[in-house]
């Protein structure tokens, strides 16, 4: 759809570096044979989504006593579909041992027992460029929780003539001071009618985590659709919604004889204001589809 093609377009750099899930079930490479492939524990695996508190414990043995060994937090969307959430570096000892405390700062999705989207755990080390380890896959589950899921809220009419003279969007939900990436795309009859109008965009949220993009998108017709994406840098929440553009309505004719000293109300001015309400003048709230996405 339409709006995965926006999201594809800025989701390599909104996500963190890190090894796909795919990647958690290779086995070590076979020039590795001869060493046995490493193990790791975790000494917690169950983790609210949006809230990792202080992290996981990791202790793994069996690497090789130099090099930097990475320790990766992949989800699979499904069998051909992973993406990376986390990676961090650790220094094995003389022993080929690590321990290290992991305090992961990107959400992960809510996985099923029985299906996708599933969340692991995994360490390698590359030894040399044809050989690397691969430790076991440790699993995560990851449970529903209260943390509230970022929201956008428009304060104009998603008219051409809006978004020719700007809109502005606002967003909360998202980190303290987290770097956000963001866009939009006019779609007409199913297809972008341009690039990201403008480019990837980047701003800063604030301490709340929320913020105000504003942007000016030309071109736009009555019947398109209005793609908008945005994306927090450090956690991966994500807004990724479409908003049709409408025509703006008329402005109200003047109407003679309407005002009614006495009380002080103009009904020709009260009944323009309903108009702009019905007609969707209104802020419109709009709150991020939370279902597990095939393309990561």
């Amino acid at each position: 759809m339409a709006t995965s093609a926006l999201r594809l377009r800025v989701g390599a750099l909104a996500a963190v570096a890190g090894l796909a899930l795919a990647g958690f079930a290779a086995a070590s490479p076979a020039a590795a044979e001869e060493t046995p492939a490493p193990t790791i524990t975790l000494d917690k695996t169950s983790f609210p989504a949006g809230n990792w508190g202080a992290g996981f414990h990791v202790t793994g043995t069996g690497f090789v006593g130099t090099g930097d060994v990475s320790i990766s937090i992949g989800v699979s969307y499904g069998p051909q579909s992973g993406d990376g959430l986390y990676q961090t570096t650790v220094t094995p000892d003389n022993a080929g041992a690590i321990d290290v405390q992991v305090v992961p700062t990107r959400d992960a999705p809510v996985t099923s027992e029985t299906d996708y989207p599933r969340v692991g755990v995994v360490a390698s080390q590359q030894l040399t460029d044809t050989e690397r380890l691969v430790s076991n896959s440790v699993a995560l589950t990851i449970t529903a929780s209260d943390v509230p899921a970022p929201t956008a809220t428009f304060a104009q009419v998603v008219s051409p003539e809006q978004l020719a003279a700007g809109l502005t969007l606002n967003y909360s939900g998202f980190g303290a001071s987290e770097p956000i990436y963001y866009g939009f795309l006019v779609i007409r009859d199913g297809e972008p009618i341009n690039e990201l109008v403008g480019g990837l965009q980047q701003a800063v949220a604030d301490a709340s985590g929320a913020g105000a993009l504003t942007a000016t998108i030309p071109g736009a017709q009555v019947g398109d659709t209005l793609a908008y994406y945005v994306a927090g840098d450090t956690t991966g929440r994500s807004i990724d919604e479409e908003t049709p553009v409408v025509a703006a309505p008329a402005a109200a004719a003047p109407t003679a004889g309407t005002g009614l000293a006495e009380t002080g109300i103009d009904l020709g001015v009260g009944t323009a204001a309903i108009a702009l309400l019905v007609l969707g003048a209104g802020s419109v709230i709009l709150v991020r589809r939370r279902a597990a996405l095939a393309q990561r």
